[in-house]
């Protein structure tokens, strides 16, 4: 099998291509370097503390390179015409996405059946970016799952292969919920790859419905996530 793994440089990523390799071997990694920049702020101290805690849990304090982990291609976007030439040229069996941005069908089409994303919430009631956040924020806590679903032409519609919840421990921190999420990205991801080899296919099911869709959580609202996280996560 050839896995194509498209995403973005961030640490969470390095862990998650480094923990599949023990399972998968993955061919070639395409990283996106373009950001969106929202019109509003969303920075805030959450997002320094998750990213030192992934670091310190998962690899000491000092994440390699993520050309140490695997073999690296850079575009700006992944919708860049260089970028698709480069991907068919690994002819792929499956196409993983995890965090990238947008794609539009000439990426799609060079693996149309094996072309699968990794979603951090339930698609069926949070589209789109920061879907925990915003579960955390309604207080929807039975909607802090990882989810795996095929690409399909809206964001996030697609029918999904797999979904577990996220593994929360009493006590725990708001910061600690990305990297329990990553975690069980490699467990989702691990099981759909082990089928897919024995069968040649994902299996999957339709969304019951589309969920609302949500863009980048402002930062003057994280707080209020941080307070009623610690608050479910006391009582566990």
């Amino acid at each position: 099998m050839r896995l194509v793994v498209l995403t973005t440089g961030s640490v969470r990523r390095r862990y998650f291509v480094k923990a599949l390799q023990n399972v998968f071997p993955v061919t070639q990694v395409f990283i996106e370097t373009g950001e969106l920049t929202p019109p509003f702020e969303t920075a805030h101290p959450l997002d320094d503390a998750c990213r030192n805690h992934e670091n310190e849990v998962w690899f000491a304090g000092a994440a390699p390179d993520f050309d140490h982990v695997a073999e690296v291609e850079r575009f700006e976007s992944l919708n860049d015409s260089k970028c698709v030439e480069a991907i068919a040229a690994t002819k792929p069996n499956v196409v993983l996405v995890f965090g990238a941005g947008l794609l539009r069908p000439p990426v799609l089409d060079i693996c149309p059946n094996g072309c699968v994303n990794l979603h951090s919430g339930d698609p069926e009631s949070y589209r789109g970016l920061d879907c925990h956040l915003w579960a955390v924020y309604h207080g929807d806590f039975a909607a802090l799952v990882t989810s795996l679903h095929r690409i399909a032409p809206e964001i996030d519609a697609g029918d999904v292969v797999a979904k577990r919840p996220v593994t929360l421990a009493p006590g725990m921190s708001l910061h600690e919920l990305r990297r329990a999420h990553t975690e069980g990205c490699v467990e989702v991801v691990t099981g759909a790859l082990t089928d897919f080899a024995a069968t040649g296919a994902f299996q999957a099911t339709p969304q019951n419905r589309r969920g609302r869709y949500y863009s980048f959580m402002p930062a003057a609202i994280k707080d209020q996530c941080i307070r009623r996280f610690e608050r479910h996560t006391a009582t566990l």
